[in-house]
Protein backbone atom coordinates (compact mmCIF):
# COMPACT_ATOMS: atom_id res chain seq x y z
CA UNK A 1 0.00 0.00 0.00
CA UNK A 2 1.62 3.33 -1.00
CA UNK A 3 1.42 6.12 0.94
CA UNK A 4 1.21 9.94 0.45
CA UNK A 5 4.60 11.65 1.39
CA UNK A 6 3.96 15.44 2.72
CA UNK A 7 4.98 17.69 -0.37
CA UNK A 8 2.84 15.34 -2.30
CA UNK A 9 0.01 16.16 0.30
CA UNK A 10 0.92 19.76 -0.40
CA UNK A 11 1.52 20.02 -3.94
CA UNK A 12 -2.21 18.21 -4.58
CA UNK A 13 -3.85 20.97 -1.70
CA UNK A 14 -1.99 23.91 -3.85
CA UNK A 15 -3.52 22.93 -6.67
CA UNK A 16 -6.86 22.46 -5.15
CA UNK A 17 -6.59 25.89 -4.07
CA UNK A 18 -5.56 27.39 -7.67
CA UNK A 19 -8.74 25.84 -9.50
CA UNK A 20 -11.11 26.97 -6.67
CA UNK A 21 -9.55 30.33 -7.40
CA UNK A 22 -10.09 30.03 -11.33
CA UNK A 23 -13.86 29.41 -10.49
CA UNK A 24 -14.49 32.20 -8.43
CA UNK A 25 -12.67 34.49 -10.69
CA UNK A 26 -15.21 33.32 -13.46
CA UNK A 27 -18.08 33.51 -11.24
CA UNK A 28 -17.27 37.28 -10.72
CA UNK A 29 -16.53 38.26 -13.89
CA UNK A 30 -20.13 36.81 -14.87
CA UNK A 31 -21.79 38.15 -12.18
CA UNK A 32 -19.61 41.73 -12.78
CA UNK A 33 -21.06 41.59 -16.51
CA UNK A 34 -24.71 40.54 -15.42
CA UNK A 35 -24.41 43.65 -13.01
CA UNK A 36 -23.69 45.86 -15.74
CA UNK A 37 -26.14 44.65 -18.03
CA UNK A 38 -29.14 45.36 -15.62
CA UNK A 39 -27.74 49.01 -14.95
CA UNK A 40 -27.32 49.71 -18.75
CA UNK A 41 -31.24 47.67 -18.97
CA UNK A 42 -32.26 50.23 -16.16
CA UNK A 43 -30.45 53.44 -17.76
CA UNK A 44 -32.35 51.93 -21.00
CA UNK A 45 -35.64 52.03 -19.62
CA UNK A 46 -35.47 55.46 -17.68
CA UNK A 47 -34.35 56.76 -21.05
CA UNK A 48 -37.51 55.81 -23.03
CA UNK A 49 -39.51 57.19 -20.22
CA UNK A 50 -38.02 60.24 -20.49
CA UNK A 51 -37.81 60.40 -24.11
CA UNK A 52 -42.02 59.45 -24.01
CA UNK A 53 -42.35 62.28 -21.04
CA UNK A 54 -40.56 65.33 -23.30
CA UNK A 55 -43.04 63.68 -26.48
CA UNK A 56 -45.98 64.18 -24.44
CA UNK A 57 -44.98 67.68 -23.63
CA UNK A 58 -44.38 68.77 -27.26
CA UNK A 59 -47.43 67.10 -28.41
CA UNK A 60 -49.58 69.11 -25.73
CA UNK A 61 -47.29 72.52 -26.55
CA UNK A 62 -48.66 71.88 -30.39
CA UNK A 63 -52.30 71.32 -29.44
CA UNK A 64 -51.48 75.76 -27.58
CA UNK A 65 -50.14 76.31 -31.20
CA UNK A 66 -52.85 75.22 -32.86
CA UNK A 67 -55.10 77.14 -30.57
CA UNK A 68 -53.42 80.30 -31.67
CA UNK A 69 -53.73 79.81 -35.04
CA UNK A 70 -57.55 78.95 -34.66
CA UNK A 71 -57.57 82.08 -33.02
CA UNK A 72 -56.09 84.50 -35.43
CA UNK A 73 -58.47 82.08 -38.04
CA UNK A 74 -61.55 83.04 -36.26
CA UNK A 75 -59.86 87.29 -36.19
CA UNK A 76 -59.92 86.92 -39.47
CA UNK A 77 -63.27 85.70 -41.06
CA UNK A 78 -64.50 88.40 -39.37
CA UNK A 79 -62.92 91.00 -42.02
CA UNK A 80 -64.48 90.07 -45.79
CA UNK A 81 -62.01 88.81 -47.94
CA UNK A 82 -59.07 88.74 -45.48
CA UNK A 83 -58.66 84.91 -46.57
CA UNK A 84 -59.34 84.64 -49.96
CA UNK A 85 -55.56 85.24 -50.61
CA UNK A 86 -51.82 84.08 -48.97
CA UNK A 87 -50.66 86.24 -46.02
CA UNK A 88 -46.67 84.66 -45.68
CA UNK A 89 -46.41 86.78 -42.78
CA UNK A 90 -48.98 84.64 -40.89
CA UNK A 91 -48.16 81.38 -42.21
CA UNK A 92 -51.68 81.82 -44.10
CA UNK A 93 -52.26 79.69 -47.16
CA UNK A 94 -55.19 80.62 -49.73
CA UNK A 95 -54.98 77.10 -51.12
CA UNK A 96 -54.15 73.62 -50.35
CA UNK A 97 -50.53 72.86 -51.65
CA UNK A 98 -50.57 70.18 -54.37
CA UNK A 99 -47.59 67.37 -53.27
CA UNK A 100 -47.28 68.75 -49.59
CA UNK A 101 -44.64 67.07 -47.08
CA UNK A 102 -45.70 68.32 -43.72
CA UNK A 103 -42.45 66.98 -42.50
CA UNK A 104 -39.65 66.88 -44.88
CA UNK A 105 -38.82 63.46 -44.90
CA UNK A 106 -40.06 62.63 -48.39
CA UNK A 107 -37.64 65.93 -50.28
CA UNK A 108 -34.74 64.03 -49.98
CA UNK A 109 -35.99 60.98 -51.83
CA UNK A 110 -38.66 62.37 -54.21
CA UNK A 111 -37.61 63.56 -57.58
CA UNK A 112 -40.67 65.76 -58.04
CA UNK A 113 -40.86 69.19 -56.78
CA UNK A 114 -42.69 69.49 -52.91
CA UNK A 115 -43.77 71.77 -51.20
CA UNK A 116 -42.35 72.11 -47.56
CA UNK A 117 -43.18 74.24 -44.85
CA UNK A 118 -40.28 76.78 -43.35
CA UNK A 119 -40.27 75.05 -39.99
CA UNK A 120 -36.86 75.97 -39.53
CA UNK A 121 -37.74 80.16 -40.63
CA UNK A 122 -34.64 79.85 -42.87
CA UNK A 123 -36.66 79.69 -46.17
CA UNK A 124 -36.32 76.17 -46.00
CA UNK A 125 -32.10 76.09 -46.69
CA UNK A 126 -31.64 73.49 -44.43
CA UNK A 127 -34.01 71.16 -46.58
CA UNK A 128 -32.45 68.82 -48.15
CA UNK A 129 -33.31 68.04 -51.38
CA UNK A 130 -33.45 66.32 -55.36
CA UNK A 131 -35.11 68.92 -56.52
CA UNK A 132 -35.42 72.40 -55.08
CA UNK A 133 -38.76 72.46 -53.10
CA UNK A 134 -41.67 75.22 -52.52
CA UNK A 135 -41.41 76.80 -49.47
CA UNK A 136 -44.22 77.53 -47.50
CA UNK A 137 -43.98 80.29 -44.96
CA UNK A 138 -44.90 79.38 -41.16
CA UNK A 139 -45.28 81.76 -38.27
CA UNK A 140 -43.34 81.48 -34.88
CA UNK A 141 -44.48 81.84 -31.85
CA UNK A 142 -41.77 82.13 -29.80
CA UNK A 143 -38.70 84.17 -30.30
CA UNK A 144 -36.43 80.89 -31.14
CA UNK A 145 -38.80 79.22 -33.38
CA UNK A 146 -39.66 76.09 -31.30
CA UNK A 147 -43.81 76.20 -31.66
CA UNK A 148 -44.87 77.36 -35.55
CA UNK A 149 -47.62 76.82 -37.70
CA UNK A 150 -48.75 76.99 -40.73
CA UNK A 151 -52.86 77.21 -42.09
CA UNK A 152 -53.68 75.95 -45.17
CA UNK A 153 -57.23 76.98 -46.55
CA UNK A 154 -58.61 73.75 -48.23
CA UNK A 155 -59.71 75.26 -51.64
CA UNK A 156 -57.83 74.80 -55.54
CA UNK A 157 -57.86 78.47 -56.13
CA UNK A 158 -57.26 82.03 -54.41
CA UNK A 159 -60.60 83.87 -54.45
CA UNK A 160 -63.47 83.78 -52.95
CA UNK A 161 -65.02 80.29 -51.96
CA UNK A 162 -67.84 80.64 -54.49
CA UNK A 163 -69.37 78.44 -57.76
CA UNK A 164 -66.07 78.97 -59.69
CA UNK A 165 -64.11 78.05 -56.86
CA UNK A 166 -63.62 74.55 -55.76
CA UNK A 167 -62.99 74.44 -51.51
CA UNK A 168 -63.92 71.74 -48.78
CA UNK A 169 -66.69 72.48 -46.72
CA UNK A 170 -68.19 69.98 -44.43
CA UNK A 171 -71.83 68.48 -44.35
CA UNK A 172 -73.54 68.56 -41.53
CA UNK A 173 -76.94 66.95 -40.59
CA UNK A 174 -79.73 68.90 -39.30
CA UNK A 175 -83.04 66.82 -37.98
CA UNK A 176 -86.23 68.63 -38.45
CA UNK A 177 -90.20 67.51 -37.94
CA UNK A 178 -92.33 66.33 -40.30
CA UNK A 179 -95.70 64.35 -40.59
CA UNK A 180 -94.95 62.20 -43.04
CA UNK A 181 -92.56 59.77 -41.65
CA UNK A 182 -89.21 59.06 -43.61
CA UNK A 183 -89.41 62.18 -45.88
CA UNK A 184 -85.83 63.51 -47.00
CA UNK A 185 -86.48 66.87 -48.86
CA UNK A 186 -86.33 69.86 -47.74
CA UNK A 187 -88.24 70.39 -44.78
CA UNK A 188 -88.73 67.18 -44.29
CA UNK A 189 -87.26 64.71 -41.39
CA UNK A 190 -83.55 65.01 -42.57
CA UNK A 191 -82.47 68.78 -43.76
CA UNK A 192 -78.66 68.84 -44.74
CA UNK A 193 -76.12 72.11 -45.26
CA UNK A 194 -72.97 73.08 -45.60
CA UNK A 195 -70.60 74.91 -43.37
CA UNK A 196 -68.09 77.60 -43.93
CA UNK A 197 -64.87 76.56 -45.84
CA UNK A 198 -61.96 73.80 -44.26
CA UNK A 199 -59.00 74.70 -43.24
CA UNK A 200 -55.49 72.96 -42.03
CA UNK A 201 -53.60 73.81 -39.70
CA UNK A 202 -50.30 72.00 -39.18
CA UNK A 203 -47.87 72.72 -36.13
CA UNK A 204 -44.25 71.94 -35.43
CA UNK A 205 -42.66 72.24 -31.67
CA UNK A 206 -39.36 71.45 -30.30
CA UNK A 207 -39.30 70.53 -26.54
CA UNK A 208 -36.44 69.37 -24.08
CA UNK A 209 -33.36 67.33 -25.75
CA UNK A 210 -34.60 68.03 -29.19
CA UNK A 211 -37.76 66.36 -29.37
CA UNK A 212 -40.22 67.53 -32.25
CA UNK A 213 -43.65 66.69 -32.49
CA UNK A 214 -46.49 67.36 -35.43
CA UNK A 215 -50.19 68.08 -35.12
CA UNK A 216 -52.41 68.39 -37.80
CA UNK A 217 -55.66 70.38 -37.44
CA UNK A 218 -58.76 70.68 -39.35
CA UNK A 219 -61.29 73.08 -38.48
CA UNK A 220 -64.59 75.37 -39.84
CA UNK A 221 -66.36 78.10 -39.62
Amino acid sequence: MKTMTTSARRLAASAQRGVSMLFALCALAVLTIGAVALVRSVDTGMLVLGNLGFKKDAVAAGSLTAESAITWLQNSTAVSGMLDSDIPANGYSSTAPANLDPTGSLVATSATAVVVPDWKGDDCQSVSAKTTPVCLKTQALDADGNSRYVITRLCKNAGPNDSSNSCVTPVTAQTTTTHQRGALKPGGRFTTFSTGTAYRILTRTVGARGTVAYTETLVHF
